[in-house]
């Protein structure tokens, strides 16, 4: 079993990992918290003193993982705080929404492409980046489609 300094030191490192991906710091260790506590959802107050932060920082950053889909609010009758927890399906969406990003921006490369088709040279460094977005456009779905069944 996880002591408690090797379990915050892994929800640092994975909201670190987070960050490139536009989510605060802050927002990352939400994030971890919510994949590994027990029990599953947690009010504002208690992520508020388990990761050792402002209310008004998990307010706003619980806010933006709601946005992002990822956590849900849940509200019980006779309890008067919300809960927040991980929303699995929502991770999922995510990750489906940026697949589609992907061949949006590949839709936005070759419109370029057609922009330029007078100028290769001024061309060479968008058909580049167009060629790497039709790579992982024409590949990432497969892969995405061979997934496990998305939790329930």
């Amino acid at each position: 079993m996880a002591t408690h300094s090797q379990l915050s030191a892994w929800i640092e490192r994975m909201a670190a990992h987070f960050v490139p991906e536009g989510i605060p710091l802050i927002g990352g260790r939400i994030l971890a918290y919510l994949l590994v506590c027990d029990p599953v959802e947690r009010t504002a107050a208690e992520l508020s003193e388990e990761l050792e932060a402002s209310s008004g920082s998990i307010s706003t950053n619980v806010r933006l993982l709601m946005n992002l889909g990822v956590v849900t609010k849940t509200t019980r009758r006779g309890r008067q705080a919300a809960e927040y927890r991980l929303n699995e399906q929502g991770w999922n969406d995510m990750i489906d929404r940026r697949l589609r990003a992907l061949a949006a921006t590949r839709e936005l490369t070759a419109a370029g492409l057609r922009l330029l088709s007078g100028d290769p040279e001024r061309a060479q460094r968008l058909r580049n980046i167009d060629e790497m977005y039709g790579w992982l456009a024409d590949e990432l779905p497969a892969v995405w489609e061979r997934r496990p069944a998305p939790p329930r």
